[in-house]
């Protein structure tokens, strides 16, 4: 969340305790409809494509490689992240929620394989596997007393060597214990950053309330979260398929 520097728990005056914690509730539980949304448009542009031949056959080409298009929305939500992600706070809320649902679509066009190459109880269960480690870990986030600022720092420096692991195995290693072994990384990172982002978003709200985009920014940046740990996770349930 571009903007905002970690600020110290502040300890609500008595009178405002239940308001404060009212007001925090609900908008952790808006952050979380909109992270739901991106989630549910990206589910159903990968199932629609699945379904189509021809939609497949134009972000794929016949051996599962990927076409010009699909290299496309496959680098697009990198890009997308670097142009526009310190940029969302200043939107206006229309814009900023044009950004995070083509962002979303760009998934849906990458998981568009998904459905072909596992199982309907495959990717249930991953789907269960990742919502119970998200929500572990954004109860933490949400309840601990201690300052995940450090963590958080740390494992964004990680995030952007796992990035750069991930594109050199893509296209010049072509490993699968690489690729495992990325996968692992992936799921312990944004397990940590659903922690973190779920307490920065608190107190965010405690500090400056609901500006701006910030429930758009922090639903996107859980949305990473979510879709990143199913994915790896799905990958490692199902290694030996």
């Amino acid at each position: 969340m571009q903007g905002y520097q970690q600020q110290p728990y502040q300890q609500p005056h008595m009178g405002q305790g239940p308001q404060l914690h009212q007001g925090v509730v609900q908008f952790m539980n808006g952050v979380y409809a909109w992270m739901a949304a991106g989630v549910a448009v990206t589910a159903a542009v990968a199932w629609g494509i699945s379904q189509s031949p021809q939609a497949l056959l134009t972000f794929f080409n016949p051996y599962g490689g990927m076409t010009g298009l699909g290299w496309v929305a496959l680098l697009a939500p990198l890009g997308i992240l670097l142009i526009f992600g310190s940029r969302l706070m200043s939107m206006s809320r229309g814009a900023a929620t044009a950004i995070f649902m083509l962002l979303a679509v760009c998934y849906g066009v990458t998981f568009s394989l998904i459905p072909l190459l596992f199982s309907v109880g495959a990717i249930f269960k991953a789907f269960v596997a990742t919502m119970g480690m998200f929500g572990a870990m954004a109860a933490f986030g949400y309840f601990t007393k201690k300052d995940l600022s450090g963590m958080g720092q740390f494992l964004l420096m990680a995030l952007f060597g796992i990035i750069i692991a991930s594109l050199v195995n893509l296209l010049f290693v072509h490993s699968l214990g690489a690729h495992m072994a990325i996968d692992v990384l992936v799921v312990l990172v944004f397990a940590g950053l659903t922690a973190y982002d779920t307490q920065k978003l608190k107190q965010i709200y405690l500090v400056h309330g609901a500006v701006g985009n910030i429930a758009i920014l922090g639903a996107l940046n859980l949305y990473l979260d979510f879709i990143n740990i199913f994915r790896s996770l799905l990958y490692l349930m199902n290694s030996n398929e």
